[in-house]
C-alpha cells in the first residue's frame, strides 16, 4: 500500500494564511537575539599550560613524580578546587581592578566574584583527555579584553599558587603540631621506660651483662652458669681432700694410742707422710725380725731383747710423729674446712643470683622490647617531624605547579558572534512560529462529516447552509439589539453539490 500524497497546497495555504503568526515570530526571536547581542560583551579567552608536580620530600627517588594515576588526579582535582575557591578569584579580581579602570572601593562584589567563578575561571585537562592522564593542566580564564584576559590569567596563577603554598602551610603546621605532641608523648612514654629499666640495671649492676646475656639468648652458656659448674668442681674437689684429711686425722689420733691400728690402715692415707710411712714399715719389719727371734731365742737372750726394745723403740717414735703430724694437721684441717665453706657460700651466692637473674628476666625482657618499641617510635615521631618542617620550608618558597609558557589569548572573542546570534535567533524564531502554526492549523481532512478544511475558516468559500446559519445568526443578535425590525428572511438556496 503506498503512501498518500503530501498535500503540499494545503501546507502553501496554510503558510499564506497564518503568515503573520510565523513572520512575527521570526522578527520577535531576532529582535530579542539582536537585542542580546548588543547588550552582551564580548568575551576573549586566555589559557596557560601548567605542570603539576608532586612533593620531593615525600620520596626523593620519584624527584617530584606521582606514585601513581590516581595520586595525580587528586593532585588536579585539588588545584581545580583551589582556583575556583572564592578567595583566590576575588584577590585577581582586586588585583587587575575594574573593567572601566576605575577606583572601586567595593570592587569586586559578591555576584561579580560568583560569575566569575562559574563562567570565567576554570582548570581543564589537555584535549581528548581526561585529569590524572598527564601531569599538564590548562588554567582558562575569559575577560572583555585580550590584554585585560592576559592579566586576569597572571593574577589568578599568582594567587593560586600563593594560595596553594597557604594551604600547604596550614596542612604543614597541623601536622608538625600533632608531630610534635606525638614526639613529646613518645618521649615521656620513653622516660618512663627508661626509668624502669635503669631501676632494673641498678639492682643488678654487677650483673647486667649476665641479665642482658639472658634477655638476648637462651642457650645457657653465660659466665655465671659457668662460674656456678667450676665452683661445683672445686667444691667437690675440696669436700673430697678435706674428708681425706679428716680420715687420716682420725687415723694419725687412733695410731696415736695405738700404733698396731697404723698397721691395719690402707697404705692410701699415709702416702702423704712418708716418715710415718717409713716409721710402720720399720714397725713392721722389727716385728717379724722378733718374731723370728722368739722361735730361736728365749727372752732372756741378747738379740732377742735388742729386737723388742728395736720394737719399743720404734712405736714410740710412731707415737711421736704421730702426734707431731697431728698438731701440724690442724691448720691444714682449718684451711681446707674454711676453703669448702667458701666454695659452699659462693656455689650458694651463684645459685641464688641465677634465681633472681631468672625471675626478673621475663619482666626485664618485656620492658626492655618495650624500650625498644618506644624508642623506635620517638625516631620515627622525629623523623616524621622533620620531613614535616622540611615540607613546610619548601611550602614558604617553592611552587607545586609551574608555568609551561606565557598565556595564550584566542585572537576573536569566544562564543557567537551578532550576526550568527541574530540569525540563530531567527532561526530559532522561524521553528517556534512554524510549531505553532501546524499545531494550531486543521488538516486537509477534517473529522467533522469529511468537509474541506476551508470550510472551517470564516469567511470565503463556505457552503451554503454555513451561510444561512451565520446569516441567521447574525440577525437574531440584530433582533436582540434592535426589537421594534422587523425579522428579515433570508431566502433558502439548495446547498450546492461538491
Amino acid at each position: 500500500m503506498s503512501a498518500a500524497p503530501i498535500p503540499w497546497k494545503h501546507i502553501r495555504n496554510v503558510l499564506v494564511l497564518f503568515a503573520p503568526l510565523w513572520i512575527g515570530a521570526v522578527l520577535l526571536f531576532g529582535t530579542i537575539g539582536v537585542a542580546y547581542s548588543l547588550m552582551s560583551s564580548d568575551l576573549y579567552a586566555a589559557r596557560q599550560p601548567l605542570v603539576v608536580r608532586d612533593e620531593a620530600t615525600r620520596a626523593v627517588d620519584r624527584l617530584g613524580r606521582f606514585a601513581s594515576q590516581t595520586e595525580l588526579k587528586a593532585a588536579q582535582e585539588t588545584i581545580l578546587e583551589m582556583t575556583l575557591n572564592r578567595e583566590v578569584v576575588s584577590a585577581a579580581l582586586r588585583q587587575i581592578g575594574p573593567p572601566d579602570g576605575k577606583l572601586d572601593p567595593d570592587w569586586p562584589s559578591i555576584s561579580e566574584i560568583d560569575s566569575a567563578v562559574k563562567k570565567h575561571v576554570n582548570i581543564v585537562a589537555p584535549q581528548g583527555s581526561d585529569f590524572g592522564n598527564t601531569e599538564v593542566v590548562y588554567l582558562e580564564v575569559k575577560a572583555e579584553t585580550r590584554p585585560r584576559a592576559v592579566k586576569f590569567c597572571e593574577a589568578v596563577f599568582q594567587n593560586l599558587t600563593k594560595h596553594l603554598r597557604d594551604v600547604r602551610r596550614v596542612r604543614a603546621d597541623s601536622v608538625i603540631i600533632e608531630l610534635t605532641h606525638a614526639r613529646d608523648m613518645g618521649k615521656r612514654n620513653l622516660d618512663a621506660v627508661s626509668a624502669q629499666v635503669h631501676e632494673i640495671e641498678v639492682k643488678f649492676g654487677a650483673d647486667l651483662a649476665e641479665l642482658r646475656n639472658l634477655n638476648d639468648t637462651f642457650t645457657g652458656g653465660s659466665s655465671n652458669r659457668r662460674a656456678l659448674a667450676d665452683t661445683k668442681e672445686q667444691l667437690q674437689a675440696a669436700e673430697l681432700e678435706l674428708e681425706k684429711l679428716t680420715s687420716l686425722h682420725a687415723l694419725l689420733v687412733a695410731g696415736a694410742k695405738d700404733p698396731q691400728r697404723l698397721l691395719i690402715s690402707g697404705g692410701d692415707l699415709l702416702n702423704s707422710q712418708p716418715s710415718l710411712q717409713r716409721l710402720k714399715d720399720g714397725l713392721i719389719d722389727a716385728q717379724l725380725k722378733a718374731s723370728q727371734l722368739s722361735g730361736v731365742y728365749t727372752l732372756l737372750n741378747p738379740k732377742r731383747k735388742a729386737a723388742i726394745a728395736t720394737e719399743r723403740e720404734i712405736r714410740e717414735r710412731i707415737i711421736q710423729e704421730t702426734n707431731s703430724v697431728i698438731a701440724s694437721m690442724e691448720p691444714m684441717l682449718d684451711l681446707q674446712r674454711a676453703q669448702v665453706t667458701k666454695l659452699t657460700q659462693k656455689r650458694d651466692s651463684i645459685s641464688e643470683k641465677l634465681e633472681m637473674l631468672a625471675e626478673v628476666r621475663t619482666s626485664y625482657a618485656e620492658i626492655d622490647a618495650e624500650l625498644r618499641q618506644r624508642t623506635q617510635q620517638v625516631a620515627d615521631a622525629e623523623r616524621r617531624l622533620v620531613e614535616a618542617q622540611a615540607s613546610r620550608s619548601a611550602a614558604l618558597s617553592t611552587n607545586l605547579i609551574a608555568e609551561l609558557g606565557p598565556p595564550q589569548v584566542t585572537q576573536y572573542p569566544v562564543g557567537p558572534g551578532t550576526t550568527t546570534l541574530t540569525f540563530g535567533s531567527m532561526l530559532a524564531g522561524l521553528i517556534f512560529g512554524l510549531g505553532a502554526v501546524f499545531l494550531i492549523a486543521p488538516g486537509p481532512i477534517s473529522s467533522h462529516g469529511r468537509r474541506r478544511w476551508t470550510d472551517h475558516l470564516e469567511g470565503q468559500n463556505r457552503r451554503a447552509e454555513d451561510r444561512i446559519r451565520i446569516a441567521q445568526q447574525q440577525h437574531r443578535r440584530s433582533s436582540d439589539l434592535h426589537p421594534g425590525q422587523s425579522a428579515i428572511t433570508v431566502p433558502a438556496t439548495a446547498a450546492p453539490t461538491d
